[in-house]
């Protein structure tokens, strides 16, 4: 059971220094379209999914 954990903890760290080289590569353009991206979804997390008089 250790070794699934351990392969789980090596997936993890190489997923996550390819994100990190990858948001490290991004030019001023493609870094206007994240963050244009994370606003929108943002923005529909922050008016929710239902209407008010559900609740």
């Amino acid at each position: 059971m250790d070794n699934v954990y351990i392969k789980i903890s090596e997936w993890f760290d190489a997923f996550m220094g390819g994100t990190w080289h990858w948001f490290n590569t991004l030019s001023r353009e493609e870094w206007v379209v994240v963050l244009g991206v994370a606003a929108a979804c943002g923005f529909l997390c922050m008016r929710g999914f239902g209407s008010r008089s559900n609740f």
